[in-house]
């Protein structure tokens, strides 16, 4: 999303590049236009003076529109490769981080498998190591489908299948699937969802898919026993759902919803690669919403707020 924001900005530092030069280029123009009125009555059509001075105004007029192209282009040129050195070392960034997320289990995964091709693990723990082997090698997997649905919500071919949805009944499944999950943890889930329902133009998979990562990571990155505030209303045209919590708090300034972005800054706990709420993030904004981290809510440390626009 950085990406998009800075394109976005290089946009409109290029129409204001533009307009601002414009406005020069044509406020010198009207000068030498008032210069060329004044002087006027001091030159007759015979005055050798007169073919003196008309090449310098037209020479003038000339110059002042070939300096503004060049400075336009100059001005652009180098916010679009400021633009692009930017881009380069953020991607740069996020190909380090997939190296590190990736490294880490790799690395057990060799580790492991050499000790048991040398018979250096006793019988009774093999079971054990094939174990974590099929845990670490099932993450790995895992991360490289999060980066190719995140690098797929951010290209042009990205077509959401669009039908209508009652975003009530949506939540109150979502929050099914996973009460099991949230009971495990003893949070205690306090829903206040209407019975009649608010109706969304969305693709189900992918909305459900967003929304859905912000229940579960309510449960895997806080502790047990928090509360869990989920409420679903309609706000003139705006569906505004609010996930709230009682657990960790989530530092000032820090872009939550960049990919490879965590509480955890040294991302050396391995409990999450920062791509969920990338995806959400991405999967909302492509929907025309939005979602936004807020910790103003009374009584919670932290809570996502997205909103739909509704039919």
């Amino acid at each position: 999303m950085k990406n998009k924001t800075g394109m976005s900005k290089l946009r409109r530092k290029i129409v204001i590049t533009f307009l601002v030069i414009t406005a020069a280029t044509a406020g010198i123009s009207s000068l030498l236009d008032f210069l060329i009125e004044k002087l006027e009555p001091f030159f007759t059509q015979s005055d050798t003076r007169m073919f003196t001075v008309v090449p310098i105004f037209f020479f003038l007029y000339i110059a002042n529109y070939i300096l503004a192209g060049f400075v336009f282009y100059f001005i652009v040129r180098k916010a679009i490769r400021n633009e692009s050195e930017r881009q380069v070392r953020e991607n740069n960034l996020m190909y380090a981080a997939v190296a590190h997320d990736l490294k880490t289990p790799l690395t057990s995964i060799q580790g492991f498998s050499k000790a048991l091709a040398d018979d250096k693990i006793p019988e009774a723990e093999k079971n054990e190591i094939y174990d974590i082997i099929s845990k670490k090698s099932t993450r790995m997997n895992d991360l490289v489908d999060l980066l190719f649905e995140y690098s797929q919500l951010g290209t042009a071919e990205y077509k959401p299948s669009l039908t209508d949805i009652d975003v009530a009944e949506l939540m109150r499944g979502i929050i099914a699937d996973n009460y099991n999950d949230l009971e495990e943890h003893g949070i205690d889930v306090d829903v206040h969802i209407p019975d009649s329902p608010i109706m969304i133009n969305a693709d189900k998979r992918d909305i459900s898919r967003a929304l859905s990562n912000l229940v579960i990571n309510t449960y895997k990155h806080n502790p047990s026993g928090i509360t869990f505030y989920i409420r679903v209303e309609r706000e003139g045209d705006k569906c505004v759902i609010t996930l709230a919590d009682t657990g960790n708090e989530i530092p000032q300034g820090m872009d939550i919803f960049e990919p490879f972005v965590t509480e955890n800054s040294a991302r050396t706990t391995g409990g999450g690669t920062g791509l969920g709420l990338a995806i959400t993030k991405r999967v909302i904004e492509r929907h025309g919403g939005s979602i936004t981290l807020t910790h103003k809510i009374p009584g919670y440390t932290k809570a996502f707020i997205v909103k739909l626009k509704c039919k």
